[in-house]
């Protein structure tokens, strides 16, 4: 597949519910331990939510959602590629739009998270200019490591 090939849809603010299952899906399969009324509600209750899907030939492949985190910073919340299109560069696409866009926004900064199990999107971030700014336990005890950058 070649990144030409690749059509990218940009959703402002909570999709309709087609759009929302195409995203519940694709969270589904990506997250192994994916909780659907967690992801739901939290579209719902979110300021200035965008969403990214990704296509290929028709095929839905990726996404990329985010939303507000405070007044100069955009949050990128969660997002994937199915794994039988990952390593292709579309991560890489889904998170260079979802930049720009909100640098249009009038955003300076985007943050996202991590876990350490989560390599590639440890190396991702790393490359694509974010800074380590925290490493917390959670309430359910996992670890999470913050990134941030300046856009």
């Amino acid at each position: 597949m070649s990144n030409q090939n690749l059509k990218l849809i940009i959703i402002e603010g909570i999709p309709e519910d087609t759009v929302l299952k195409v995203l519940l899906d694709l969270y589904m399969v990506v997250f192994d331990d994916a909780i659907s009324n967690f992801f739901i509600k939290r579209i719902e209750t979110k300021e200035d939510i965008i969403s990214i899907i990704a296509y290929n030939e028709g095929e839905v492949v990726g996404f990329k959602i985010g939303y507000k985190y405070n007044k100069t910073t955009f949050y990128s919340w969660v997002g994937g590629v199915l794994p039988n299109y990952r390593r292709r560069g579309i991560g890489k696409k889904l998170a260079e739009k979802q930049e720009k866009i909100v640098k249009e926004k009038g955003y300076i900064k985007l943050r996202t998270k991590s876990m350490n199990h989560f390599k590639p999107m440890i190396l991702m971030n790393v490359k694509n200019g974010f800074d380590i700014i925290q490493v917390y336990t959670n309430e359910k005890g996992k670890q999470k490591i913050v990134f941030e950058k300046e856009i």
